[in-house]
């Protein structure tokens, strides 16, 4: 009997395994995405037409929560996401097609401010349909050597020349 074992046949390297999986996981993500954006539409309609209430729902929020399996707050978003559809129409159809998130266009929906026209040349808020599209365009994997876009501006320092300084509030007296 020989004890002597066998040698390993090579295989793919650890990094070309890493490749393969995260080309798969990218693929996934933006069929999730494309489901979540499904989603939204389906939401939508259902809330715009105020079909909910014939669920015995208590709330919007609670029949998505119920229907899809989701937190509650997951389903805010979600909500959030439909409501502002309309306003928003570059961010939820790059979510339909896959190329960002709930979570992305959840941000956008919940949190920017868009402006009533007649306000609108007094509001610092940049356009939010230009804010959409930057942030659709921003690569996931930035290239080698490039520096990490956290938001509009590429380095801290370009951020800072051109921030707009932050008041803060002061508490009423007591």
């Amino acid at each position: 009997m020989s004890s002597a074992a066998a040698p390993l046949a090579p295989g793919p390297s650890p990094v070309q395994r890493l490749e393969v999986l995260f080309e798969e996981m990218a693929e996934l993500c933006g069929q999730r995405n494309a489901i979540d954006g499904r989603l939204v539409e389906i939401v939508a309609e259902i809330d715009r037409d105020e079909l909910w209430g014939a669920t015995g729902a208590r709330s919007m929020t609670a029949l998505v929560a119920w229907k899809t399996g989701i937190t509650p707050h997951n389903a805010d978003t979600m909500l959030a996401v439909a409501r502002r559809r309309d306003q928003f129409p570059q961010c939820t159809q790059a979510l339909s097609e896959g190329r960002l998130s709930l979570d992305q266009v959840g941000v956008i929906a919940e949190r920017v401010y868009t402006a009533p026209a007649h306000r609108a040349p007094k509001s610092r808020v940049p356009s939010t349909q230009r804010l959409c599209a930057d942030y659709a365009s921003l690569s996931m994997l930035p290239s080698a050597g490039a520096p990490v876009r956290t938001g509009r501006y590429a380095s801290p320092s370009a951020a800072a020349s051109q921030a707009v300084p932050y008041r803060k509030r002061r508490r009423p007296a007591m």
